[in-house]
C-alpha cells in the first residue's frame, strides 16, 4: 500500500479517513497538547475522535511532527516519562504563543474543510463506500446486482457532470 492511499483508508465505522492538509497535524498536535499532555498514540487516537473517524493520521506523520514542534520550540518533554516509558509532551510558552497567533476564530485543524479542498466529496464517496461494501459481503444476488446497477448509473452521471463542466 503506497502512502498516499494508506491515509485515505474507509475506517470501519464506514466514515471515510483523509489526508490532512500541509501543516494541520502539526497545529493539530498543539490545540491538543493546549489541553493536556499526551504521547503520540493519545495524540493519534484523540484526533480519530475528534474528526469523527475522518482522521487518524499514522505514527508515520504523528512522530516526525512531534519532532519537528520539539526542535522549533513549541513542545516539550514531560519528565519523568509514563511507567509504560512512553514519552508525554506539553506546550511550551512558544507554543502557546503559536497558538494564540491562529486567533479565537481559526478552525479546528481536524474539521473537514481543514482536510482539504475536496473534503465534502471525499466524504460523499465514504458514505457511499460504506454500503456498498455491506451488500458485497452481505447481499442477496439481486442486491449486489441493484448495487452495481446503481454504481455504473452513478459512475455514467459523475463523467456527465465532468463533460459539462
Amino acid at each position: 500500500m503506497n502512502h498516499r492511499n494508506h491515509h485515505n483508508l474507509r475506517g470501519a465505522t464506514g466514515h471515510g479517513r483523509h489526508r490532512a492538509r500541509r501543516g494541520a497535524v502539526g497545529a493539530a498536535v498543539l490545540t491538543l497538547l493546549d489541553e493536556q499532555p499526551m504521547h503520540g498514540y493519545e495524540l493519534i487516537s484523540a484526533l480519530e475522535e475528534r474528526s469523527g473517524g475522518r482522521w487518524k493520521p499514522s505514527p508515520g506523520s504523528i512522530y516526525p511532527a512531534l519532532q519537528r514542534l520539539e526542535q522549533r520550540g513549541f513542545i516539550a518533554p514531560v519528565t519523568p516519562t509514563d511507567d509504560d516509558g512512553k514519552r508525554r509532551y506539553e506546550l511550551t510558552d512558544l507554543g502557546r504563543q503559536r497558538l494564540a497567533d491562529r486567533g479565537p476564530d481559526a478552525p479546528e485543524p481536524w474539521a473537514t474543510e481543514s482536510l482539504g479542498r475536496h473534503g465534502g466529496l471525499r466524504r460523499s464517496l465514504a458514505e457511499v463506500a460504506g454500503p456498498a461494501v455491506q451488500i458485497g459481503k452481505f447481499g442477496t444476488t439481486e442486491q449486489v446486482d441493484a448495487a452495481a446497477a446503481v454504481l455504473k448509473e452513478t459512475t455514467a452521471k459523475l463523467y456527465r457532470i465532468l463533460a459539462d463542466g
